[in-house]
């Protein structure tokens, strides 16, 4: 047997913040039908980390987790994401154990160190990322395009979660660069968002305004009506992103114009998909329907966020259905041109075999 638990992560993601303690929470989930399994997790820099708890039993087919403590750091990492210096080692074996009451990690630790000469472990290597806004922020601040990169790619919602003042103090910050560009086009496909408020305006109305749909439906039934078809475009959406094919399929058969949902950035279900490289649930959504063309806000088709995903297997499926491979956002970003900021260079040979064009800027014949 190669291995007797998974782990959820191949790496602990740790957000780093200055002075503070991070955590990290890891699961494991044992693979034994037939036997617990003991547990005991070591680190190569016990300075700066905690384990809680260092070690434990797992049941049968069960699951358990400990968290990782980051001791308050007052300085930045010298090396991030990746932490090159920092490692985790999860030592796991067969339990055996005289006693059938709960077993707490020192007796486990004890355990391990009575298991007599020649005993063997199933070891688990874990590497260490640090990711977050803190990190973030000081990476685009210095102008370093890998490192911005792969903290997008180790945490996607990084910048979804930032506040509309957190995100137009990055943004300011990019465009402070001396070379500003590269940085503020990675930060805007990747999902960077800034909002514009309209003010002054003759033709917005008050939020007090009232109205009623005329016939003999009623008020209260028209909006009931309204909240149903949201919720279910919602439930389609969120479905979608988790690869539910099974709740997608339920929903679909509801009809109702479920398809054609729109969240407020103007994702549909194919977007969402397609960004999490759910290459059977775009078959099914293409299938039902779903406009293959369809933009969000900022313009981007599903191909544009399968691209960002970095899932082949799915650009294929958009392209075997016959996309636009050279679409265009509104910032004129084609997805060969998406593929090149993301440095996916699969994608890229894909696209630059079918002629694709890497941007919108006219091409110049000598």
């Amino acid at each position: 047997m190669e291995r007797l638990v998974e782990v959820s992560e191949p790496e602990v993601r740790i957000e780093f913040a200055l002075n503070c303690k991070c955590r990290a929470t890891v699961m494991l989930r044992s693979v034994c039908p037939n036997f617990a399994v003991a547990f005991k997790v070591q680190t190569s820099s016990p300075n700066k980390f905690l384990v809680n708890p260092p070690s434990g039993v797992i049941a049968p087919l069960s699951s358990a987790t400990f968290q990782v403590i980051l001791k308050p750091q007052s300085q930045i990492p010298p090396a991030y994401p990746r932490s090159p210096s920092d490692r985790f080692l999860i030592k796991t074996a067969e339990f055996v154990s005289n006693s059938s009451g709960p077993t707490r990690p020192d007796s486990v630790n004890s355990w391990f160190a009575s298991r007599p000469k020649g005993f063997s472990t199933l070891d688990i290597k874990l590497k260490v990322a640090f990711v977050g806004p803190v990190l973030l922020r000081e990476a685009v601040s210095r102008g370093d395009l890998d490192a911005v990169r792969n903290l997008l790619k180790r945490q996607r919602s990084v910048l979804t979660d930032l506040t509309p003042s957190e995100a137009e103090s990055l943004l300011r910050v990019a465009t402070e660069l001396v070379d500003p560009e590269d940085m503020v086009h990675l930060l805007l496909e990747a999902g960077l968002r800034i909002q514009e408020a309209v003010v002054g305006s003759d033709n917005v109305k008050g939020s007090d305004d009232v109205h009623v749909a005329d016939g003999n439906i009623g008020p209260d039934e028209a909006h009931k009506d309204v909240v149903d078809a949201e919720e279910q475009g919602e439930a389609l959406l969120e479905a979608a992103r988790r690869g539910d094919v099974m709740q997608l399929e339920t929903l679909l058969k509801r009809g109702g114009g479920v398809v054609s949902y729109r969240d407020q950035y103007g994702l549909t279900a194919l977007h969402a998909a397609a960004f999490k490289g759910h290459k059977d649930v775009v078959l099914m959504l293409s299938e039902a329907g779903m406009e293959l063309e369809c933009q969000d806000e900022e313009g981007h088709v599903p191909l544009h966020m399968a691209v960002e995903g970095g899932d082949i297997e799915t650009v294929r499926v958009l392209v075997d259905k016959g996309v636009n491979v050279n679409a265009m956002n509104k910032r004129g970003a084609t997805p060969l041109y998406m593929a090149r900021v993301w440095g996916y260079d699969d994608i890229c040979e894909l696209f630059s075999s079918m002629g694709a064009l890497p941007s919108s800027l006219p091409i110049v014949s000598s």
